[in-house]
């Protein structure tokens, strides 16, 4: 089994809204939001992964300052364990928000770059990934993460 480390951003504005990425796969057309963030490659640090993810997807430079979140899934049908960390971040020049693309891929899945409220992701029809900011990760910021729950295990998916 393949282990895969993921790195991602939680980053707020000043109204609380939380940055999202809407990506649709362009075979299925299944929509869902997630946070701006992805895999580690080679030697790169946490860090390293977060700063330079942020800027592809999302054209800002951030700074990760607090891990927040571990979560983990395994999706048996590409024989992967995924585990993925969660930051809370830092955003300087977010005049600059844009949905930016995967360098990776050929066919590119973002499709928005946006900040989302807690009333308007919770009433959205598309699901967000991980799950825990659907609604406990507004719990958690409420609490300024005092006392939270830092692993979030995901689903299996076979």
């Amino acid at each position: 089994m393949n282990l895969r480390p993921r790195a991602a951003a939680i980053i707020l504005n000043e109204k609380k809204e939380l940055l999202v990425l809407q990506l649709k796969d362009p075979v299925t057309h299944f929509e869902w939001w997630t946070l701006p963030g992805g895999g580690m490659e080679g030697e790169e640090s946490v860090i390293d992964t977060i700063v330079r993810e942020v800027e592809e997807e999302c054209n800002i430079h951030c700074r990760p300052i607090r891990l927040i979140y571990v979560s983990e899934y395994v999706d048996y049908k590409i024989n992967t364990h995924h585990l993925g960390l969660f930051f809370l971040t830092q955003v300087d020049d977010i005049e600059n928000l844009k949905p930016g693309m995967d360098p990776e891929i050929e066919q590119q899945f973002i499709i928005n770059c946006r900040f989302i409220s807690e009333s308007d992701l919770k009433a959205s029809h598309i699901p967000i990934y991980p799950p825990v900011f659907k609604e406990q990760f507004w719990i958690d910021l409420k609490d300024n993460f005092i006392g939270h729950e830092i692993y979030q295990r995901g689903q299996l998916t076979t």
